[in-house]
């Protein structure tokens, strides 16, 4: 009895031995952390921007007062690719029409201003210790209208497209509207954009493109005065010409996602090749503006 009694205590022993020896240890599981994002600023700024700006054009030898508004946007992928731009529009106000080539004069009232740009790049950092420098060339487009609505006519240089007048006489009053026109530029836009980053809150940018190619068209209307009983309604188009588009902004981050800036732009182009307004053959013809703006921007990450 007792030898069966321990013959069963030996083998349950055995048993249990071989059971705990088959018992392995399972690691914990810990996490596996996720790799860096090669970005990891936010991709997109999504913003309104005011422009006033003092502009001219062959048409009218005084400045011309613009007050716009544009959608400004940017975004950015894993790879620092960027898609940015703006679309805007507005108001003209003031000036007079030129009398280098036409043979009297107006006052321009009522005119509107319509443009857009949209650039394609790729960010290059340049220093990443202290200031952060980003060094990002583009290509792109742009787009620029001016409309405008003029009233009245003086005589100048003493004829109107070869009929006599008096000079300094009101051929018509101020108060009926004489010609209507619109001045559209379509060019190509070859630029870098230069951002230095000074500490988590002030951001410089300087913005600056060449124009090597710029389309000229014209649509105008009425450009001769009815007191010489006629009126002429001319387009014309021109071959490419040539400009160049500068802008300058200081931008402060109030918050990780708000950006308040403000900053100046000037825009030029040209061309000598045939224009036709109707009164004479124009070959040179030239239309800038210059001013200063506000933003707000929106930023945000979406990866």
């Amino acid at each position: 009895m007792l030898r069966a009694f321990s013959l069963v205590l030996l083998v349950s022993a055995c048993i249990a031995g071989e059971a705990q020896a088959q018992v392995a240890d399972v690691p914990r599981p810990y996490a596996i952390p996720l790799p860096p994002l090669s970005n990891p600023e936010p991709q997109w700024d999504l913003g309104i921007r005011y422009w006033y700006s003092e502009g001219s054009s062959t048409l009218t030898s005084d400045d011309q007062d613009g007050n716009s508004l544009e959608f400004v946007f940017a975004v950015r992928n894993e790879t620092r690719t960027f898609f940015k731009g703006f679309v805007g529009g507005g108001w003209l106000n003031g000036g007079s029409t030129d009398v280098r080539f036409m043979d009297f004069s107006s006052d321009v009232d009522g005119e509107g201003l319509v443009f857009g740009t949209m650039d394609v790049g790729q960010d290059f950092k340049l220093l990443d210790t202290g200031t952060r420098v980003v060094f990002s060339p583009f290509v792109g487009f742009n787009y620029w209208e001016e409309t405008l609505d003029a009233f009245g006519a003086r005589c100048e240089t003493g004829s109107v497209d070869g009929l006599p007048c008096t000079p300094g006489s009101l051929l018509i009053p101020f108060s009926e509207q004489s010609a209507s026109g619109e001045v559209s530029w379509s060019s190509l836009r070859l630029g870098a954009e230069l951002t230095a980053k000074f500490s988590d809150r002030l951001t410089l940018r300087a913005d600056a493109a060449i124009l090597p190619v710029a389309y000229l068209s014209t649509d105008v209307r009425n450009l001769v005065p009815r007191a010489i009983g006629r009126t002429a309604e001319a387009t014309g188009d021109s071959g490419p010409g040539w400009g160049y588009q500068l802008e300058g902004e200081v931008r402060l981050d109030v918050t990780d996602h708000w950006a308040f800036g403000a900053g100046v732009r000037y825009w030029y182009a040209e061309t000598n090749s045939y224009t036709d307004l109707g009164l004479t053959d124009v070959r040179d013809f030239s239309s800038d503006r210059f001013g200063v703006f506000g933003n707000a921007t929106y930023r945000f990450n979406t990866y």
